[in-house]
């Protein structure tokens, strides 16, 4: 297993489009609502397919290895220089050309754990599109969730298929145990993506909500 420690960030320098390969800065002019033009300023994906709705999938893999641990959520720890720092975050990924979410959910979810997932149907329809940062930024993406069955004989030894320049360290954490550890990891200097910790705090508030839920 590859570490997700001992990456630092060197320098920080303008990055013009022309030498951009994931994202462009653009600038947007559009009109409030008394009529005025306004002009803003984002980040704009450039990677998304043309048949594709969304940029990315995230996904929320869950086990049930005993009854005493309960539910288990997948996270990974990853690098990310923006952050500069290791952060804890789901797996997720960008869509390719011609797939659908839930086929971009199991292909990131074997690529980048080893695990092999069952797909959770959305039965209430389509899922809804999330924006993750929509004051600066234009990506979009989907939540899947996944079972993951520790019986199959894939998921015995899971091998992930990471690419030569990617360091990602999967790892369980139980689901009732979630909000305190993303602090204990938060004081240990990882940084937290937004997506767990607002999923941590969600846990936590339904705790408080109950029994009126």
């Amino acid at each position: 297993m590859s570490s997700a420690t001992g990456s630092k960030v060197i320098s920080v320098k303008p990055l013009e489009n022309k030498d951009a390969r994931w994202i462009n800065l653009v600038q947007i002019e559009y009109e409030g609502p008394d009529g005025k033009l306004r002009t803003w300023e984002a980040m704009q994906r450039t990677t998304r397919p043309k048949d594709s709705p969304v940029d990315a999938v995230t996904i929320v893999a869950i086990r049930i290895e005993s009854a005493a641990v309960g539910p288990e959520v997948l996270l990974e720890k990853q690098f990310r220089p923006p952050a500069g720092a290791v952060v804890v975050e789901f797996p997720a990924g960008l869509m390719d050309a011609g797939e659908t979410t839930d086929e971009c959910a199991a292909r990131e979810l074997r690529e980048e754990t080893g695990y092999v997932g069952e797909i959770v149907p959305d039965v209430a329809g389509a899922r809804p599109v999330f924006f993750g940062s929509p004051a600066s930024s234009s990506s979009r993406t989907v939540v899947i969730n996944v079972r993951v069955d520790l019986g199959r004989a894939e998921n015995r030894n899971p091998t992930p298929q990471l690419e030569a320049d990617e360091f990602i360290v999967p790892f369980w954490v139980p689901v009732k145990s979630l909000h305190a550890e993303c602090r204990r990891l938060h004081d240990e200097g990882f940084a937290i993506d937004s997506k767990v910790g607002i999923f941590a705090e969600g846990i936590e508030v339904a705790k408080l909500c109950q029994p009126a839920l």
